[in-house]
């Protein structure tokens, strides 16, 4: 059971993404900050002239603001905010990675999902008899678009192709086949 567990964690980790570079980014942005406020005091310490700006300079202006340094603290601001913002979307969202987990005996399978897209166009460009060119598919975490444009003249049967790609997606997971839409477009081309 154990086994089972490390198993689990290991496949979500490798299919999601990895915040350590937002991290890294704040943090990084947070040392430069505090190296600079513990510069400056040092400096003002030992009697030297400030190094960008007084940080009693700076509280100074920020109690009583002029013109110019509202201008200043609203732009700063403005990017703080998009900042904290992204930071925010990047520490909630999942960072989910193109990949599926799929089971197996002796661990767990990942698969890129250009691979099931591109299982899907090929069942769909079999099913329909038509050249691979003639087919996309998309594919986003267990769902599948397939549109297929037929060859002029010759109609292609969208329930056919529907039940050819579920067929095989099954083969890979039970999963890929489940949400399987085949748009099949009214006006063909030329082969």
């Amino acid at each position: 059971m154990a086994n089972s567990a490390v198993e689990r964690r290991i496949s979500r980790r490798t299919a999601h993404r990895s915040r350590s570079t937002a991290v890294s980014i704040a943090l990084g942005v947070l040392v430069l900050v505090a190296a600079w406020v513990g510069t400056e005091s040092v400096l003002k310490a030992v009697g030297s002239g400030p190094l960008l700006a007084d940080p009693q300079t700076v509280v100074d202006a920020a109690l009583r603001p002029d013109a110019a340094f509202t201008t200043i603290a609203e732009v700063i601001a403005v990017v703080l905010v998009v900042l904290g913002i992204v930071l925010v979307v990047l520490a909630v969202t999942l960072g989910r990675q193109h990949r599926a987990v799929v089971p197996h005996d002796r661990g767990a399978v990942l698969i890129d999902t250009r691979i099931i897209a591109a299982t899907a166009q090929n069942a769909a460009a079999t099913a329909a008899d038509l050249p691979d060119g003639h087919t996309t598919a998309v594919s986003r975490g267990r769902r599948t678009d397939v549109r297929v444009v037929p060859v002029s003249g010759v109609p292609v049967d969208q329930a056919r192709v529907q039940d050819a790609v579920r067929d095989r997606l099954n083969q890979l997971d039970e999963r890929f086949g489940k949400h399987v839409r085949v748009h099949v477009e009214e006006n063909g081309t030329l082969s």
